[in-house]
């Protein structure tokens, strides 16, 4: 009885594949926290007492703070975008790999009327 050992080792990612993956979810990250801490957190309409604010009925002006804010959190959505991006490309690219191996044991029992060994 023959048993074989299939340990899943994933190849050695290339230093432009990091980058891609982790530099750039990164360097959007640090913008959209520099952004945010350059308007200190300031949103227009925002007041303190509940019942007198009403941002809806306010002027529509937005003021440079409030627009980096803004920047600054959509920075910060558009790395959390890119880094789930990345892991379900990953998570597919592992799941072609277990579908290509079920196809050649297939096609080996089309072959021989035999299952291969697990």
């Amino acid at each position: 009885m023959r048993l074989d050992l299939h340990i899943r080792r994933r190849p050695d990612s290339s230093p432009l594949v990091l980058v891609i993956r982790w530099g750039v979810p990164l360097a959007f990250i640090i913008f959209g926290v520099v952004m945010i801490v350059l308007a200190h957190g300031h949103l227009t309409g925002v007041q303190d007492n509940a019942s007198e604010s009403n941002v809806f009925t306010t002027s529509t002006f937005t003021d440079r703070d409030s627009m980096l804010s803004t920047i600054g959190v959509a920075s910060i959505v558009i790395a959390l975008m890119i880094l789930l991006l990345s892991w379900m490309l990953r998570l597919n690219s592992d799941e072609a790999g277990d579908r290509a191996k079920e196809d050649e044991a297939r096609e080996q029992f089309r072959r021989t009327g035999h299952w291969p060994e697990d």
